[in-house]
C-alpha cells in the first residue's frame, strides 16, 4: 500500500463521521483504525518512502503517557542504590523505592528536577535543592534510540465520545506523515513538558536494586512535535 492510497483511505474514513470502536478499552482506536484502513499489523510497508512505517493514533483530548523507550546505561552519576537511599520512599510493600514521573518545571515529590545543558547537548536529572547530578543522557543518543524504534510513522488523531448504548465512537479526522526527529525538537519538548524522565526502581530484600528501566515518556498527542518533517494527510 503506497502512501497516496492510505491517505485516500483516511480522507474516506473522515467524511464517514463518528464511527464505533470495534474494541472496549485504551486499545480500541488503534484497533480499530486498522481495521477500517484495511491493515493487520501497525507497521506497514509504504514502497513510496522505502521500509516500514509505524501507524499510530490518539484520542485528541487523552492525557494518557507512552513510553517512547527505556535507556539506563552509562547515564548514572550516583550509584542507583545511592540514589533510591536518599530520593526514594517506602512503599505499600515496606520496600525502599523510587517511582516518579519528572517534568521540566514541575514540582514532585522527591525533589529531582530535569536541567537542559545546551552547549553540552545533554538531558540532566539534577536534585533541586543541592543541583547535585543524578543522571545525564545526551540528547543525540536519545535521538538516535528513538530514530531505532519510530523513525517514520503515520499518526491519526480522532475525537471521542460515547454514544447512547455507552459505547465509545471516533472521527478520525487529522493525520500526518512524521519523520526525521531532531535533537533541538527533543530538547523544545523537555523544555515545555511535553517529556518526562519517569524512574522505575526499588531495593529488592537482599539490598539489591531492581530496575524496570528509567522511561522516556511523552503524551501520546505530542508525539507530532518530535519530528523535523511533517506532512499533513488530513
Amino acid at each position: 500500500m503506497t502512501l497516496s492510497e492510505i491517505q485516500k483511505k483516511l480522507v474516506k474514513l473522515k467524511e464517514r463521521g463518528f464511527i464505533q470502536t470495534l474494541r472496549r478499552g485504551p486499545t480500541g482506536i488503534g484497533y480499530t483504525l486498522e481495521r477500517e484502513l484495511g491493515l493487520t499489523e501497525s507497521n506497514i510497508a509504504i514502497p513510496d518512502f522505502g521500509g516500514r512505517v509505524e501507524l499510530k493514533s490518539s484520542r485528541r483530548d487523552s492525557s494518557s503517557l507512552i513510553t517512547l523507550f527505556t535507556f539506563n546505561r552509562g547515564v548514572w552519576q550516583i550509584s542507583q542504590r545511592k540514589v533510591i537511599e536518599n530520593y526514594g520512599y517506602i512503599d505499600e510493600n515496606g520496600r525502599r523505592a523510587l517511582y516518579n514521573t519528572i517534568w521540566m518545571g514541575r514540582d514532585n515529590t522527591s525533589g529531582l528536577s530535569i536541567l537542559l545543558d545546551k552547549p553540552e547537548n545533554q538531558v540532566k536529572l539534577i536534585y533541586k535543592n543541592t543541583n547535585e547530578l543524578i543522571a545525564k543522557w545526551s540528547i543525540f543518543v536519545l535521538v538516535g534510540k528513538f530514530l531505532s524504534k519510530l523513525e517514520r510513522i503515520i499518526f491519526v488523531l480522532a475525537d471521542s465520545r460515547t454514544n447512547e448504548e455507552n459505547k465509545e465512537e471516533f472521527h478520525f479526522n487529522e493525520a500526518y506523515y512524521l519523520e526525521d526527529p531532531s535533537h533541538e525538537n527533543f530538547f523544545t519538548a523537555f523544555n515545555s513538558s511535553k517529556i518526562a524522565i519517569d524512574i522505575r526502581m526499588h531495593l529488592k530484600e537482599n539490598n539489591v536494586v531492581r530496575n524496570h528501566g528509567t522511561g522516556i515518556r511523552i503524551h501520546e498527542k505530542d508525539i507530532v512535535f518530535l519530528y523535523e518533517n511533517k506532512r499533513k494527510l488530513l
